[in-house]
């Protein structure tokens, strides 16, 4: 028996295991900094969803839910610059087919609140009457994004 051979397998063998603890040191280390962020995304703020109660600053309240996961009745707070649409960076996100990726802004300006409607493919209406461009918005004005009804209380 020559043992040369022998202390050869087990370097080979030595090598094989520490390469496995390696790949599953690198997986460890990626699923940690997966659920840490996911953790910071759970975390994070953004328009607060209620139900209706009390208006106490301007929000938007979800008349008809069209294909979104919003619940009828629950109110949006109003941000003085809100972006409204599909993609995840809007402040309000809107996951409704219809509902283009960067669909609208609602903008505080000149002690009015504006509808600016961004080139979505659906469009954004006001009363049900579509906006090109930009509208100035009312107490209880209803706007429509994809199929997504909200009023608005200001």
């Amino acid at each position: 028996m020559d043992f040369s051979s022998v202390s050869f397998d087990w370097f080979i063998l030595g090598l094989r295991v520490a390469f496995i603890g390696l790949i599953f040191a690198f997986l460890a280390w990626v699923a940690r900094a997966s659920i840490r962020e996911l953790v910071v995304l759970g975390q994070a703020t953004g328009p607060v969803h209620r139900m209706a109660d009390a208006v106490d600053q301007p929000v938007l309240e979800v008349l008809d839910a069209g294909q979104s996961s919003l619940a009828v009745g629950s109110m949006v707070e109003l941000l003085d610059y809100t972006t409204v649409g599909r993609a995840r960076d809007n402040a309000f996100v809107i996951d409704d087919a219809y509902a283009s990726q960067h669909h609208a802004e609602l903008v505080f300006d000149d002690r009015s609140w504006w509808l600016v409607n961004l080139g979505a493919t659906n469009g954004s209406y006001l009363n049900g009457k579509p906006i090109e461009d930009r509208a100035r918005l009312s107490n209880g004005d209803v706007v429509q994004f994809g199929g997504v009804h909200l009023r608005v209380h200001t």
